[in-house]
């Protein structure tokens, strides 16, 4: 399969290296430092995993449309990223969101019918150019966005499968995406603004019930908007800050690099959501508000 990684940071290169080790046609999209590295070195895997492959990296999508792209950029950049990819969507290309935050299959919608969501609770970080740490194993769910599944993503999941990723078709995956982005809407914020561990939300009664009261407001929002869970957004989050208590967020991370956080793809489209059905959403205003002056206070 001839396959585009659009936005080769953590999570792209990650997919990136374990489709390119099983043979695949992959070209990574990313920066260039990044792009250099790879071209020069290969693109090595640590942590989890550890090998080298060296799959094609460029700086600009190339015009011939692959079968598939995968975008991995941050939420933010999505809009940007697919424009500057236009000339690579063909009339057979399909494109598969990977990131966090709402909206995004609606930008790749703007471009092509054949959309998948997907959602993955892999960890990975950039640790230098050229070297991705797999930092623990999760499951990559996809499926038709916003509803269904068909044949490009039964076949998208057996590669997956074949490359070492535990993966799963759902049809509902915007169930599963609005499910991740509710449980990131409370995790995430109050790791940043704590500056602490997933764990430590866990062990901390105080914001433990922050968390689950950030994840009630989001499931209102969800529900009138005619969203249905396969699992609840509740048991997800008890899952996720046992499975990485060990984790800083990525939202902490950013703002300790001075970057943008994907705040407003994730509580902003909430509160965003909610005034559009009448519904307001004050835990998610106050957590966004103090992200917001967090992310201004490292510029």
């Amino acid at each position: 399969m001839k396959i585009y990684v659009l936005g080769a940071g953590s999570i792209g290169s990650l997919f990136g290296a374990l489709l390119t080790r099983i043979g695949e046609d992959v070209t990574l999209i990313g920066r260039k430092e990044h792009v250099e590295a790879i071209n020069n070195n290969g693109l090595m895997v640590v942590g989890v995993e550890e090998f080298t492959v060296y799959p094609k990296a460029v700086t600009k999508a190339p015009p011939e449309p692959p079968d598939l792209i995968i975008l991995a950029t941050k939420s933010y950049s999505s809009a940007y990223a697919l424009e500057c990819a236009r000339e690579s969507i063909g009339e057979n290309t399909w494109i598969l969101s990977i990131q966090n935050g709402l909206g995004n299959e609606e930008e790749a919608s703007k471009y092509t019918k054949n959309v998948l969501g997907g959602i993955t609770t892999n960890g990975a970080t950039l640790e230098r150019w050229g070297v991705v740490r797999w930092t623990g194993k999760g499951i990559t769910i996809i499926g038709n966005y916003p509803k269904g599944k068909g044949e490009f993503a039964e076949r998208l999941v057996a590669l997956f499968k074949k490359a070492g990723l535990e993966a799963e078709i759902s049809e509902n995956i915007a169930g599963w995406k609005w499910a991740k982005a509710i449980v990131n809407s409370a995790i995430n914020p109050i790791g940043a603004i704590m500056e602490v561990k997933n764990g430590d939300i866990l062990e901390n009664d105080y914001l433990l019930t922050l968390a689950m009261e950030v994840v009630k407001e989001g499931c209102q929002v969800a529900i009138q908007r005619g969203i249905e869970f396969e699992m609840h957004p509740m048991e997800l989050l008890l899952e996720t800050l046992k499975g990485t208590r060990e984790n800083y967020n990525s939202m902490l991370q950013d703002i300790r690099r001075g970057k943008k956080t994907e705040i407003d793809f994730i509580n902003g489209k909430i509160i965003e959501y909610g005034e559009e059905i009448g519904i307001k959403t004050p835990l998610n205003f106050a957590l966004w508000s103090l992200v917001k002056a967090k992310e201004s206070q490292t510029k």
